[in-house]
């Protein structure tokens, strides 16, 4: 996909310091100055999806993700945002089938066993979690992760930088996850 010109990268810059800073309202006002054409250029993508993610607005931000997936489905994250979105609205089987359909398809990145982990644990599928947590481990998980946490959108949007991990540990959620199976 073609690079973003200026001075939509710019718009995308600063949506980027407002949302490092915790102030998605700006971060938003931002990435509204993106023309109709670049919205949903992958860059621009990720951080609309953050920003709808940050205010709690998950219909939004699972209809965002829902689109890109149509439009760009060889991305992972798409679909990793499609997924967790459902996730965060309480629609956990949703979660996990948008999912598991997207493991084969892009069998090294290690932030789909790892939701998937988390969506079977939810379910109460604690022998499917193992199995996920274990493929999870097997791509190289589980070395910056030490706490159960489902919710490490660093986790699922590092796929899209290449990285299988994220920089460092997310937030602990309020309930013990499948990372306590380890």
């Amino acid at each position: 996909m073609k690079e973003l010109d200026y001075p939509e990268r710019h718009y995308l810059n600063a949506a980027l310091g407002w949302l490092e800073l915790g102030n998605p309202a700006e971060a938003k006002a931002e990435t509204d100055q993106i023309s109709w054409l670049n919205r949903f250029h992958p860059e621009v993508f990720i951080v609309r999806w953050r920003i709808h993610s940050n205010l709690g607005r998950w219909e939004t931000a699972r209809d965002l993700a829902h689109i890109f997936s149509r439009v760009c489905p060889d991305r992972p994250s798409g679909w990793l945002c499609l997924s967790y979105s459902l996730y965060k609205l309480k629609r956990p089987v949703e979660a996990y089938l948008q999912l598991v359909h997207r493991a084969e398809t892009f069998p090294q990145v290690s932030a789909i066993p790892y939701f998937l982990a988390c969506y079977s644990w939810e379910l109460g599928d604690h022998k499917g979690a193992g199995k996920w947590l274990a493929k999870w481990k097997a791509l190289g998980g589980g070395k910056i992760i030490k706490s159960g946490a489902c919710d490490s959108t660093e986790l699922l949007l590092g796929c899209e930088q290449g990285v299988s991990q994220p920089a460092g540990p997310p937030a602990s959620s309020d309930h013990r996850g499948p990372i306590a199976l380890a």
